[in-house]
């Protein structure tokens, strides 16, 4: 019944289009009847073909490029994980990390940041074919890793398996890092740690409901990626959608709602007469900023 409803009405929207169009040939621009008719139809045609070319480039311009920033509320990420335990250790952490030239890109002071150029196959994963800006690098699959902070581990030398001189940490040269990878739930944040420390850790009463967050532990290497938190893909969906203007509430609603139960919330854009081109979204541990390019 709704079926038929909609094709009345659309029906009854073009023959009243076509009667507009017959009447301005026939009475404003004083054409004949039968010049007034064939102008009608011509137009038509004219404008039925428009439509069809418009459709197929609105489809195949559905993806829009979009870049994303990755920045961990350091502070309250290594302090709650017991990496560190006072400000003093923050400080010295904060001193060693400065002191590498500004020209060269560490973890610590820019994050990851990335931009996905192309979607998926339909075998693919998401986000598609992106380019780490940060490396210089093309990846088919987004798995970004990096030390938090770099240190010489010299192999030959007597006392290697201490503590890392920054964290309360066993001292592995490329531990703890920071990792960014797609995950069956959304995109998974976090860290990267030896698994016997975090076992020991995770045992313990130090770091309260933090020891029931996932860990995937690899038991080849000796070690464990926390995953502090997870983004959910619909975070991105809108730069691989055609979304109708009328629905788009409907979809930023439901966005939000799939970030609220992953612990994120949207950061609002308050009055400003420049407006901010960036989205943000902001987790306890995690500040992801987006936008299309």
């Amino acid at each position: 019944m709704a079926t038929a409803k909609a094709i009345g009405k659309a029906l009854l929207r073009s023959v009243v289009f076509l009667a507009v169009l017959y009447a301005c040939f026939r009475y404003l621009g004083d054409f004949s009847s039968q010049q007034s008719a064939v102008l009608t139809v011509v137009a038509w045609m004219g404008y039925g073909l428009y439509e069809k070319l418009n459709a197929s480039r609105t489809v195949s311009n559905v993806f829009s490029p979009f870049c994303v920033s990755v920045y961990p509320n350091w502070y309250e990420l290594l302090s709650d994980l017991k990496l560190i335990n006072t400000e003093d250790e923050w400080h010295k952490l904060c001193k060693a990390a400065n002191e590498t030239p500004e020209r060269e890109y560490t973890v610590f002071r820019r994050g990851f940041t990335f931009t996905v150029i192309k979607p998926p196959a339909d075998d693919g994963l998401l986000p598609g074919l992106t380019f780490w800006d940060n490396r210089k690098a093309f990846l088919a699959e987004v798995e970004l890793s990096e030390p938090v902070i770099e240190i010489e581990d010299d192999f030959s030398l007597p006392g290697r398996g201490e503590e890392h001189p920054f964290f309360h940490h066993p001292k592995w040269s490329s531990l703890p890092r920071l990792c960014f990878k797609w995950g069956t739930g959304g995109y998974e944040i976090g860290l990267e740690v030896q698994d016997d420390w975090w076992e020991r850790l995770r045992q313990s009463t130090e770091i309260g409901d933090l020891a029931k967050i996932k860990g995937d532990r690899d038991h080849l290497c000796g070690t464990t990626r926390l995953i502090v938190a997870t983004l959910p893909y619909s975070e991105f969906g809108l730069y691989y959608q055609n979304v109708n203007y009328n629905d788009l509430k409907k979809v930023r609603e439901a966005m939000d709602k799939q970030l609220e139960a992953n612990g994120w919330k949207r950061k609002v854009e308050q009055d400003s007469e420049i407006r901010d081109p960036w989205s943000h979204v902001e987790h306890k541990y995690f500040t992801v900023s987006h936008r299309s390019i």
